[in-house]
């Protein structure tokens, strides 16, 4: 299947790292179907039943899948195991290609394809214990036009980073006014009521794997792993102790 045009390739997009997982099926750009899993229900017991639908679908409508998406992280420790380890899992039984792509940035790739005004974004996500996730994104970067895509581009930006709240706070009150702003509420303070709302992250998590898997980016199954950024409560404590 490698070699297939991007704009014809069929993806399966996988998003567990938010508080609400969400998965999505794309042809090139477009969005096929997408499903956010159901809140309140852990993503170990609601991701099976939605890709199922959507595999469903597939079968139904004789639609090959040819490409698997996942964001690899930052996020939840336990839905960032839940979601790669899916994705390797689907990688090796339906012999497909896999990517990776970050997660933040996938965030940002759903806000500019749900607002198309919006140009540059910063993501904020509360990733606890007194630290924020954080990324700043411009939109002719992070999604370009296939035929526009730089040899230099990535998943996987070099603007997203861990603060603490002193750091990310500091931040915030140099953002220009002009920077739009989505994520989590709680580390967006006074700018909170102006965060852009997101439909599906899975769809972010799609239109970076479709410009990954054109730019021949790929992710060898046994090579995934999720990315923290940072260490878990477990093992900052193990530390603390020694």
């Amino acid at each position: 299947m490698v070699g297939t045009n991007a704009q014809d390739i069929v993806l399966l997009a996988i998003e567990t790292t938010g508080k609400a997982g969400s998965v999505a099926l794309m042809r090139g750009g477009e969005v096929v179907e997408s499903l956010n899993l159901p809140p309140g229900r852990r993503t170990a017991s609601s991701l099976a039943p939605q890709l199922e639908q959507l595999l469903e679908r597939c079968r139904q409508q004789k639609i090959s899948i040819g490409l698997v998406s996942i964001a690899d992280g930052p996020g939840s420790f336990t839905g960032l195991r839940i979601g790669v380890t899916t994705a390797k899992t689907l990688g090796y039984a339906l012999r497909l290609p896999l990517v990776a792509v970050d997660s933040l940035a996938a965030i940002a790739a759903t806000v500019f394809h749900d607002h198309p005004r919006s140009q540059s974004l910063c993501v904020a996500l509360d990733a606890y214990r007194g630290q924020v996730f954080t990324g700043t994104f411009h939109r002719h970067e992070l999604v370009p036009k296939l035929d526009e895509l730089p040899v230099a581009w990535t998943a996987h930006p070099a603007s997203v980073e861990v603060l603490s709240f002193e750091q990310w706070n500091q931040r915030l009150d140099r953002l220009p006014d002009n920077v739009d702003v989505a994520g989590d509420a709680k580390p967006l303070g006074s700018r909170e009521s102006s965060r852009l709302a997101r439909t599906c992250d899975a769809i972010g998590v799609g239109l970076l794997g479709i410009r990954s898997y054109h730019a021949g980016v790929l992710t060898e199954p046994m090579d995934l792993v999720p990315r923290y950024l940072k260490p878990s409560a477990a093992e900052e404590k193990a530390v603390q102790q020694r």
